[in-house]
């Protein structure tokens, strides 16, 4: 199974949200965790593919020497631990 998500920056906080839910975080391993955790609740087993996609819009100003795409981010999450 295959979630995406957006992923974005403001006010000190990294945010990942979809139609669903929103996370957010001060870093990018605390989204992680959350995120696992969220879906767990929801799926209770499986292996999730979830793809974060950067909001451009909102690309923090300390990272402007780095491309936007560099953020994108892909992740697999065995739920059957």
């Amino acid at each position: 199974m295959q979630q995406e998500f957006t992923l974005s920056f403001t006010e000190n906080q990294w945010i990942c949200f979809n139609n669903d839910t929103q996370i957010q975080a001060d870093s990018l391993d605390e989204i992680d965790e959350k995120l696992e955790h969220y879906l767990i609740l929801k799926y209770k087993k499986g292996i999730i593919k979830v793809a974060m996609f950067f909001d451009f819009d909102r690309f923090p100003q300390w990272h402007r020497q780095y491309m936007p795409h560099y953020f994108n981010r892909s992740l697999t999450f065995n739920l059957n631990k």
